[in-house]
């Protein structure tokens, strides 16, 4: 499973060496989608995420990829509801300006947890529906991009800590860290027992 496929996308599956089979993407902005024709290399590959932003994935791959000889299917998710596919999915909205189908995820497989809220707006901590699904899972995957919270747009590290907090995973990793926000060392200490995600980071649940 993949989500997201930034433009940077080549350098994992290099290191990885797997097979990926599922794309699900948050919202179709650039850096979550960029490097979606980097995944020409899989013939037969499944996309979950709103039918917006499975609108501009049909597009890409179109232009750079072509249609003949790939088989990719497209599996749109409306919001606040459960789906399974073998693996469980459910998809919450989420504010990211100027964004109109921005979600984040939840994945389930067998018991096991994980969200991920992709860029995600402080609204996130008044939802309650979202935030009651999201309690005791096993990883939360959380937005921190800048130092300071964007009404409507991005959580900066304080609020991020509460959802940390609300959530209550079993682990949390904060990522999307921006030049913006304090340098790496000094942001681990300051979201301690949180982690702060890097490239090509690996973590167990």
């Amino acid at each position: 499973m993949l989500i997201d496929p930034s433009p940077d996308l080549h350098y994992h599956p290099e290191r990885l060496n797997k097979k990926i089979e599922h794309i699900f993407i948050t919202h179709a902005h650039f850096d979550h989608i960029g490097g979606l024709p980097e995944l020409q290399i899989f013939k037969h590959i499944k996309l979950y995420g709103h039918p917006k932003s499975l609108e501009v994935a049909k597009y890409l791959q179109k232009l750079f990829v072509g249609e003949s000889r790939w088989h990719w299917e497209y599996l749109p998710l409306e919001f606040n509801r459960w789906y399974d596919f073998g693996f469980k999915v459910y998809h919450f909205r989420v504010a990211h300006q100027p964004i109109e189908a921005e979600g984040g995820f939840i994945l389930q497989i067998e018991s096991t947890k994980i969200v991920i809220t992709g860029d995600t707006g402080p609204e996130v901590l008044k939802d309650e529906r979202t935030l009651e699904e999201m309690r005791g899972v096993d990883l939360l995957i959380a937005d921190m991009t800048h130092r300071h919270s964007i009404s409507g747009v991005h959580l900066g590290v304080d609020d991020a800590v509460r959802l940390a907090q609300q959530v209550n995973a079993k682990k949390t990793v904060f990522a999307h860290i921006s030049h913006t926000n304090y340098a790496h060392e000094e942001l681990k200490e300051r979201v301690r027992p949180y982690m702060v995600a890097r490239d090509f980071m690996h973590v167990h649940v």
